[in-house]
This record gives structure tokens, C-alpha cells and sequence, in this order.
């Protein structure tokens, strides 16, 4: 069965507030990909004090914002908190950027001791008041090998037996030898900043692929990618042959 003629509902999460790193650039990303392969993507934006969809989304996104922003969200992302435990315990693929992850998280502490309470999708807690890492980084992560940047001063802990994203295995800032971010089921937080997903369509394809799944749909790259997957490929390398370069400014 083909993702022709089908219809993915992509939504994301506060879109104004958690979307500072180009985080529409990941939602952009994965409804691309659908349309070159036939399909039709449906974005829609959840605000704060919105209704969610009356049917369940096929993929969910949260990105990157400053602790101000996961102060304005933080209420309202309590409010839906049952609803966005029981999509990820059903499988629903998810993506949570810097902040998106930590706000999905159990805790945040912020640099002046102050504790934030997360929603708990995710089992790590975040200090906000580490070292600076601002600089290209690779992770080897279960669906292939991930290339970005970072920019924060934070250091995130899973609880014990939880599972990291991936592997830090090259960059100048800290946290090479590290493990990224979180995955629970098909939920993935990561500190992969770039936008991730144009740079990486492996973990687009990951996210559709488990998407379409769920309809009994298989989903794989096709010559309709190959521009796409060319100039992914392209920044790719730039971001490879400079990984020994720390920003300074961002």
C-alpha cells in the first residue's frame, strides 16, 4: 500500500513560543517529504488555550525556546498532559527540540534554583545552569547517524533504564563521549539543533515511517526525494568538514 492519496495530520506544539531555532523548518520537513510522495500533510497549531484535535494527530512537534517561553507554556502544556501521555504510550511519533524536550520532561531547574515541573513524558530532569555548548555535533543515534548544532547551558538526566536518543560522537563542545536527548517508543527529545530534520531525513523517514505504519502503510525514501536528500546531504558536509569549529556567537 502506497502514501498516495493519504492525509497526515502533523501538529505542533505552541508554535511562537517553542519555535525560536527554526523549528517550522522540521514541520516543513516531514510535510515535504509526504507531498513528494503523493500524500497530503495537514499542519495544524496548537496555541495556548486551544482545544486539541478531536482526532488523534499522526505526528507531534515541540521545539526550542528560551526558559521565559517554557514558563508561558508550561500551564497549558499541563492542561493537555493526559491526552499527549496517552498519544506517546499509543505510539505516536513524536519530536521535542531543547526546551520542547524539557518541558515534556519530569523537571527543570532553572540557573536561580527554581523548579519547574515538567509533564513527565519523558523521564529526565534538566539543570539549566551548566556550561555553554554552542558548536557542531554528530550523534549516532537507533535510526542512523544524526548531524546538527547545539547552542545551551544545560544538562539533562534520564532516570535510570531510560533510554538516550544517541550517542555524542564528535564535537568541540562538551558533550562528545555523551549520550543526546531521550526516546520513549516512537518519542524522541533531542538537544539537535539545525533544523534537525532537513538536515537529517533519516529521522524524517523514521518519523512518517512510524506514522503510516500505524494505518498498515510502509513508507520509504523514492527518486521524489532525491533533490531533497541531495542538499541535506550537502549541509551535511559542511557541517562535518567544520566540526572542530566552536561558535562564539549564535
Amino acid at each position: 500500500m502506497s502514501v498516495a492519496d493519504e492525509t497526515v495530520v502533523i501538529l505542533q506544539l505552541f508554535p511562537a513560543e517553542l519555535g525560536v531555532t527554526g523549528d517550522s523548518g522540521n514541520v516543513l520537513a516531514l510535510a515535504t517529504r509526504l507531498e513528494r510522495a503523493g500524500g497530503t500533510a495537514t499542519v495544524l497549531h496548537h496555541r495556548i488555550g486551544d482545544a486539541l484535535p478531536a482526532e488523534r494527530p499522526d505526528i507531534v512537534v515541540i521545539g526550542n525556546g528560551p526558559l521565559s517561553a517554557v514558563r508561558s507554556v508550561i500551564g497549558d502544556l499541563r492542561r493537555i498532559a493526559p491526552e499527549l501521555t496517552e498519544w506517546v504510550a499509543a505510539g505516536i511519533p513524536l519530536l521535542a527540540v531543547g526546551a520542547g524536550m524539557e518541558a515534556l520532561g519530569e523537571r527543570i531547574v532553572a540557573p536561580d534554583g527554581e523548579t519547574i515541573d515538567g509533564i513527565g513524558v519523558f523521564p529526565v530532569t534538566t539543570d539549566r545552569a551548566g556550561a555553554r555548548h554552542a558548536g557542531y555535533l554528530v550523534v549516532e543515534s537507533s535510526v542512523g547517524r544524526i548531524v546538527g548544532f547545539e547552542d545551551h547551558r544545560t544538562v539533562t538526566t534520564r532516570r535510570d533504564g531510560a533510554a538516550p536518543f544517541g550517542q555524542v560522537t564528535s564535537g568541540v563542545t562538551g558533550t562528545a563521549g555523551f549520550e543526546d536527548g531521550v526516546r520513549v517508543s516512537n518519542a524522541i527529545g533531542t538537544r539537535v539543533q539545525g533544523p534537525v530534520l532537513p538536515l537529517n531525513p533519516v529521522l524524517t523517514d523514521f518519523l512518517i515511517a512510524r506514522a503510516l505504519e500505524r494505518r498498515g502503510l510502509d513508507w520509504s525514501a523514492t527518486p521524489a526525494h532525491a533533490e531533497l536528500d541531495r542538499l541535506a546531504e550537502e549541509a551535511r558536509g559542511v557541517i562535518l568538514a567544520n566540526i572542530d569549529h566552536a561558535f562564539s556567537t549564535i
